[in-house]
């Protein structure tokens, strides 16, 4: 009977242990789930305050005073108060720091800290473009009082150097107070509100290329300059940091070159819509662990102001930028006049801020296709069927001899 007894019991016995080991299983898939979950969401927190701790923010409103420009919306009428920046046109000024401290320490001796590259990135307010508009640094202007850190404001200064604003606001070393005056100087200059600024040096600018694996780019004519330390063939090359740098930096060694600021500012402005390039193509924002690189790599000798310099915001605004077409990414220069040996801003400067401030294109040089930008000539209502005059519309789309050839890894 014993036997009967067990062998009658060994299905439900098996049933209950299969059941037991479904039931273990459930948990430990739950266990699984749960810390797989739970690491996830510790390693995005860690990146989020891996990130936002590299930014070294400044809130520089209480720097800049109330006589500033005012902001006007599409009908030249004054904006009210503004409510998240999606709608509104921005002006982020971008500064390149040649200070020579810590990281960006080149071994020669040169103090303090000037603005090397100045541009005011204008955002329209659809998103639909993004212009670039770099003020040479040898531009004479007129640079306003501005505040220093001990609570005393440095003298006015007229027919003063550009750069000279950054390094006035930042005598003790203060970045923020370098480019609240620079901002200021802008301002009074071109009548253009600047929302927000970003300041890179040059520890900075070589981490961005090598986070993106460098940027291939065309070189037109060789570089050699030993004290921008970059020696380029013509032809086409992958840049990398070192190399990008002193590229942007080079003032001799280049054909045609005169040492000046204005020679470079050209290639700058490649170099940049070369970066550009490259970020769009490896499709940078839908890619978290490349973005999450460049990222980790551009911020970490980033110094922002309060607003651009939060990662909800620079999020919020790439995302929102994430469609923009290379050919709406345009770059221009300051139109100027010669005055000796310095520039001074031509009459046609009036036309580019005041495009700037009512949000509307201007006319650029060059765009991050790297070539000129396109321009349909205007069509004829009633197009004439004259067989002398049936040849192909003239376009300004540079012909492919003078279209920049176009680099790949």
């Amino acid at each position: 009977m014993a036997s009967a007894h067990q062998r009658s019991d060994h299905p439900l016995g098996a049933r209950h242990a299969k059941s037991l080991r479904r039931h273990e299983l459930r948990r430990q898939l739950l266990t699984a789930t749960l810390a797989i979950a739970v690491f996830l969401v510790s390693c995005l927190a860690f990146a989020y305050s891996n990130l936002q701790g590299n930014v070294n923010r400044h809130d520089v409103d209480d720097l800049l005073g109330t006589d500033r420009p005012t902001r006007m919306d599409d009908d030249g009428e004054q904006e009210g108060p503004e409510d998240a920046r999606a709608g509104s046109a921005l002006n982020i000024l971008v500064l390149g720091s040649d200070s020579r401290q810590g990281a960006n320490d080149d071994g020669s001796d040169v103090g303090g800290m000037r603005s090397d590259t100045t541009m005011i990135a204008h955002v329209s307010a659809d998103r639909s473009r993004l212009e670039v508009v770099s003020i040479p640094r040898d531009t004479l202007v007129d640079i306003p009082e501005c505040h220093l850190p001990n609570g005393t404001q440095t003298a006015a200064e007229y027919d003063a150097m550009f750069n000279r604003a950054f390094a006035l606001g930042g005598q003790t070393g203060d970045v923020a107070y370098a480019a609240a005056c620079t901002i200021q100087t802008v301002e009074e200059l071109t009548g253009v509100p600047i929302d927000d600024f970003v300041v890179v040096d040059f520890a900075g600018f070589q981490a961005v290329i090598e986070a993106l694996d460098g940027v291939p780019m065309y070189i037109p004519e060789p570089v050699d300059d030993p004290s921008a330390h970059v020696s380029l063939e013509a032809g086409c090359h992958v840049l990398n940091g070192q190399d990008a740098l002193g590229y942007a930096r080079a003032r001799y060694g280049v054909a045609n070159s005169d040492g000046s600021d204005i020679n470079r500012i050209g290639r700058q402005q490649q170099l940049v819509a070369a970066i550009a390039r490259e970020a769009l193509s490896i499709q940078l924002l839908t890619n978290p662990p490349a973005l999450y690189r460049f990222l980790n790599a551009g911020t970490k000798t980033l110094t922002t102001g309060e607003w651009v310099g939060r990662l909800p915001n620079m999020a919020g605004l790439a995302n929102s930028l994430r469609g923009i077409e290379p050919e709406n990414i345009r770059f221009a220069t300051m139109p100027f006049e010669w005055a000796g040996a310095r520039v001074v801003p031509a009459a046609d400067a009036d036309t580019v801020w005041d495009n700037l401030l009512h949000d509307r294109p201007i006319d650029a040089d060059i765009t991050a296709t790297g070539d000129e930008p396109t321009i349909d000539e205007p069509s004829s209502e009633e197009p004439t069927t004259d067989a002398a005059t049936t040849e192909e519309p003239t376009s300004v789309r540079p012909s492919q001899e003078e279209t920049t050839p176009a680099c790949t890894r």
